[in-house]
């Protein structure tokens, strides 16, 4: 009887101690307010009719209950890259930007929910998964992470909903374990090895993201300036305003391509330009491009800043859209607005009526429209 009694009374203690444990973690996770004011004036922003019907495109055509497919064309093949109807992080991650920074807490809810879904193991997200919510993944896009974490960090500050909070400094932490190495951020971690990348791809490093983390943590202040400085050592020159494409922290070396992917060097100048720090000599060559040609091709050789690639992509001339506003540069926007819209589908009768895409062969990126529905919208994500 004696030892029953004392049975129980370990039990209940034991019982006490892991609600107190579960209660601090809930108070530190969840009701601490992690980040100062982001001086953001939040408004109710109502959708342009160009980016109505993107959107209405996106919600009824390119979305399934496990979120938002890849492409319009269905393929179920499982490649390197993803196809068909996979789901990405960076889809999600960009679908809850431009849902918060209008104020759309619905449409933000709805893919919150989703990338909840997506989870792995350790705490991080999947880069993609099945059109049916399976796993196809155990690695991780720290860019795509980061991108989430923003994304919560603003609905926390324009909602006050702790459940964002909460979700965000889970992911932050988890960030910091599998995403950061010696206090630098790398492409991603494997799940499948246990091994993270010892490569940076210089388009991944989101300056703001880090610097507002960098508010309650010291190693994401030294992932910033670290990640800033190999940024800048990536350009290649006044002259030629390129970056390189990555930078390996094992050879302590650059990638020695003779290409620059045009997606890769917007994002890159994209997140320089959300610190204040977008180089001139790069604004000046984008406008050059579009004054004596009109174009922004895929690919251009580091050597000449000549064109490699005869094709064109609606997402170059989106996210120059979004450096254009963050830079307050309404030459830029009108440029880079104008020929965006040259790509979206105006005919009523097509299956895919107001996507940003190819009517004739039908085919639509996730990444174009998401980062088109963020141009139209006009509103400068650190701004």
């Amino acid at each position: 009887m004696l030892r029953t009694n004392h049975t129980r009374q370990i039990t209940a203690v034991i019982t006490i101690i892991v609600l107190c444990l579960i209660s601090y973690s809930y108070y530190t996770l969840c009701l601490k307010k992690p980040y100062k004011d982001l001086n953001i004036k939040w408004k109710k922003l109502p959708a342009q009719p160009e980016e109505a019907l993107c959107l209405n495109f996106i919600k009824a055509s390119l979305s399934g209950k496990t979120g938002i497919f890849t492409n319009f064309l269905y393929d179920d093949k499982i490649n390197e890259t993803a196809t068909g109807h996979q789901i990405l992080s960076e889809s999600e991650g960009l679908i809850m930007l431009y849902a918060v920074l209008g104020g759309n807490k619905d449409l933000f809810d709805e893919h919150f929910n989703i990338v909840r879904g997506m989870v792995l193991d350790n705490g991080v997200i999947a880069w993609r998964m099945g059109a049916k919510g399976e796993m196809l993944t155990k690695s991780s896009a720290s860019i795509d992470d980061l991108r989430i974490i923003r994304a919560l960090i603003y609905a926390d500050d324009r909602w006050g909903d702790r459940k964002y909070n909460c979700f965000a400094n889970k992911l932050v932490r988890r960030a910091k374990k599998y995403e950061l190495a010696k206090d630098r951020l790398v492409d991603f971690y494997d799940g499948e090895s246990k091994i993270k990348a010892n490569t940076i791809t210089i388009s991944y490093i989101d300056l703001y993201t880090m610097k507002i983390l960098a508010q309650k943590d010291d190693a994401w202040e030294n992932a910033f300036k670290k990640g800033l400085n190999i940024i800048n050592n990536a350009f290649v020159s006044e002259n030629v305003p390129f970056f390189r494409k990555s930078y390996n922290y094992k050879t302590k070396s650059y990638s020695s391509e003779n290409k620059i992917n045009m997606i890769d060097y917007l994002n890159t100048l994209l997140h320089l330009s959300e610190v204040d720090l977008c180089p001139q000599a790069a604004v000046k060559w984008l406008k050059s491009q579009m004054k004596i040609g009109n174009a922004l091709f895929n690919e251009y050789y580091i050597s000449s800043a000549m064109p490699a690639s005869s094709l064109e992509s609606p997402a170059s001339y989106a996210i120059a859209c979004r450096i254009a506003v963050n830079i307050e540069d309404e030459e830029l926007y009108k440029l880079m607005k104008e020929k965006l819209l040259m790509f979206q589908v105006t005919d009523a009768s097509s299956p895919i009526y107001g996507a940003f895409g190819d009517a004739k062969t039908l085919e639509v990126y996730s990444f174009d429209n998401l980062q088109a529905l963020l141009a139209l919208q006009g509103v400068g994500g650190a701004k």
